[in-house]
């Protein structure tokens, strides 16, 4: 006997895979523009309402328990994969392809991952982009996630790590 609730539920996760996917071309645009001021409590209004229609719940400090939740957040788990955990940090990728991709706009990626890095926050972790697909001949984010706790001075964002190798040292 089948489901009679499957097909709803299909239909659920593809609108919501177009609508991310939507928002996340308008977001990218937005998050553009240097000076606007509101990329920044614009993804975090829609990381609460992310977290309120998703019934977001605390998952203690395990990283395997926040990389779960944050791939439960979102509209597909195959979008964002854990890829390893070591340690006190969770690993992961993010799959979908980023209207950002190969414009070499690091600091966007870093406004854009607002969203991300809010939801984590809600659960007393930091997300951290190690890589972004913003980089030339990126074409996968690599993502970290630790409790918000732990010193993370091991992981350098992007936008900084890019930041650096294009400034000149004296």
């Amino acid at each position: 006997m089948t489901n009679p609730k499957r097909p709803r539920a299909r239909w659920l996760s593809q609108s919501e895979k177009q609508l991310f996917n939507a928002c996340l071309s308008g977001l990218a645009r937005l998050a553009r523009r240097r000076r606007d001021g509101l990329a920044f409590p614009l993804l975090r209004g829609l990381a609460r309402l992310t977290l309120a229609y998703r019934r977001s719940k605390p998952v203690g400090s395990d990283p395997r328990a926040l990389a779960e939740e944050w791939q439960r957040l979102m509209p597909s788990r195959k979008m964002v994969p854990i890829t390893a955990v070591e340690g006190d940090t969770a690993f992961g990728e993010i799959r979908v392809e980023c209207p950002l991709r190969g414009t070499g706009d690091v600091e966007a990626c870093f406004r854009l991952m607002e969203y991300d890095r809010s939801l984590m926050r809600a659960h007393g972790a930091q997300f951290v982009v190690l890589r972004s697909q913003a980089e030339a001949g990126v074409s996968v984010c690599e993502i970290a996630i630790r409790p918000q706790l732990l010193p993370a001075a091991d992981l350098i964002p992007a936008h900084r790590r890019v930041g650096q190798a294009a400034s000149p040292e004296a």
